[in-house]
């Protein structure tokens, strides 16, 4: 049975007791886990610089700096973050430019695909972060079926993502970077034969970054959502997959198709009628907290690395499964059934 908003509105009070287990005060007080100071620092030192996706200080400056603000670069409407994340991911690549004015740059790229994709991070004398760089595609999804469709590398994009008020000429740094190939790339543009097929940056675009946007819309939720239980799904976190009476609704490369859920299955409880999978990167101890005080009364289970929610709504009954992952964030599992659940678990 396909669910449709009717079905909810035939629970009777569901939704108002729902919107009442919810507190929209809690809602609206998610953090990230960025510690308080976001500069770089000791990686303006001399000495072999770190994978640069997985080095905590560049993650937390990156979060401060992008937030969950979405959109279409080295991939099809993604968190700014991870795009920006895997252009620094090759360590052998990773390089320190120090200027002339005393700013720097740190660097790398992608090594999947020799580097077509990179990013450089502009950093003042102190070591914050106040540009970056992005060479990239505008890669988007097209086609049926959806596939990920890139500009050819004569039309390759310098991205510059700055904050409010920097000055065009204070970028010019990221542009002579972009410019510099990577090895492959160099030897393909050098070519007699593929040169002119090589990559050149064919155009720049400067975007203000804004950290404060939500991570997610309602377009990527199943179109039979309750409103009155969106306070369950946080704002400061970005949806991964959902899914409405067993049909995927996101991402759109899954949609339409059938979506099996296991452990359900495994555990004995009937099929969810409703999910949506999430990541946050607030800590394991910030989001648990959250849902704590949002769903008041809700049965809670947790150790070090995982919690379980669960409760009843009206009709129907919910569970949210929280899961610390470590640098990938904190994954978070909301599933919805129009009717009570037997036993919880």
């Amino acid at each position: 049975m396909h669910i449709t908003l009717s079905n909810y509105r035939s629970m009777g009070g569901a939704l108002l007791v729902a919107a009442s287990l919810l507190s929209p005060a809690a809602h609206a007080t998610a953090a990230p886990s960025a510690p308080a100071g976001k500069t770089l620092s000791t990686l303006l030192a001399r000495g072999p610089l770190p994978r640069l996706s997985e080095d905590a200080q560049v993650r937390a400056a990156l979060f401060d700096f992008f937030g969950y603000a979405r959109g279409s670069y080295t991939e099809d409407d993604e968190l700014l973050l991870e795009q920006a994340l895997e252009a620094i991911s090759e360590k052998r690549d990773a390089t320190r430019t120090v200027l002339p004015d005393g700013r720097q740059l740190l660097a790398s790229m992608n090594d999947r695909n020799q580097g077509r994709e990179r990013g450089a991070m502009l950093l003042d004398k102190r070591g914050a972060l106040i540009a970056f760089g992005l060479v990239n595609g505008h890669c988007r999804l097209e086609g049926r079926p959806l596939a990920k469709t890139c500009n050819p590398d004569p039309n390759a994009v310098l991205t510059v993502f700055h904050r409010k008020g920097m000055l065009v000429d204070e970028a010019a740094p990221l542009l002579a970077w972009a410019r510099q190939l990577p090895p492959m790339l160099a030897l393909i543009a050098a070519d007699k034969e593929a040169g002119a097929d090589g990559q050149k940056i064919a155009s720049v675009e400067y975007v203000l970054a804004r950290p404060a946007l939500p991570g997610w819309n309602r377009a990527q939720l199943p179109p039979a959502f309750p409103p009155a239980l969106l306070p369950l799904l946080l704002d400061k976190s970005t949806v991964l997959t959902s899914a409405g009476a067993g049909v995927f609704a996101y991402p759109l490369t899954l949609k339409g198709k059938k979506q099996n859920n296991v452990l359900d299955q495994a555990e004995g409880r009937p099929p969810r009628d409703l999910e949506v999978a999430l990541r946050s990167y607030a800590s394991f101890d910030t989001v648990v907290e959250l849902y704590r005080q949002m769903a008041k009364g809700a049965r809670v289970q947790r150790n070090e690395r995982t919690a379980y929610l669960d409760g009843d709504m009206g009709q129907g009954s919910y569970r949210v499964y929280i899961r610390n992952t470590g640098t990938d964030g904190v994954m978070i599992d909301v599933a919805l059934w129009q009717r009570k659940l037997a036993a919880s678990r």
